[in-house]
C-alpha cells in the first residue's frame, strides 16, 4: 500500500539589494507524494554520470513547475532528472544536498535596457 506524505517543493526568487547584488528567496510549496527509493538501475547509471541518487517522489504533473529542489522531513534534496507519467503524475528523482545551504542555481542575466 502507498502512502502520500507531505513534501516541499522549493521555488527561487530574486531580487536585488540597494547596492545591485542579487538575493535569493525561497518559497517552499506543500505537496503530497509517493516517496519510493530509487531502483537499481536508476542508482547505477546516475552513479556513472557522478551523481548519488537517494529518493523518487511521485507527485500530481500540475503540481511540478520545474522546481530544483524540494524538502521532505528536514532534508533538502536536488532534482535531477524527471519523468513524466501517462497517468498525469511526474517522477522526481532526486540526490540529498551536502552541506549547509540548498542549492540556488545561478540566476538569470539583468536585462537593462
Amino acid at each position: 500500500m502507498n502512502i502520500a506524505e507531505k513534501i516541499y517543493l522549493q521555488t527561487i526568487a530574486y531580487s536585488v539589494d540597494s547596492i545591485g547584488q542579487r538575493k535569493p528567496t525561497i518559497s517552499e510549496t506543500a505537496v503530497f507524494a509517493l516517496v519510493e527509493s530509487v531502483g537499481m538501475n536508476e542508482f547505477f547509471q546516475a552513479g556513472e554520470m557522478g551523481l548519488k541518487p537517494d529518493l523518487k517522489f511521485v507527485v500530481r504533473l500540475m503540481e511540478y513547475s520545474g522546481e530544483a529542489n524540494l524538502r521532505y522531513g528536514t532534508e533538502i534534496y536536488s532534482i535531477y532528472r524527471t519523468y513524466r507519467r501517462k497517468d498525469g503524475r511526474v517522477e522526481l528523482y532526486t540526490q540529498k544536498r551536502v552541506g549547509d545551504a540548498p542549492y540556488i542555481p545561478p540566476a538569470p542575466p539583468v536585462v537593462t535596457t
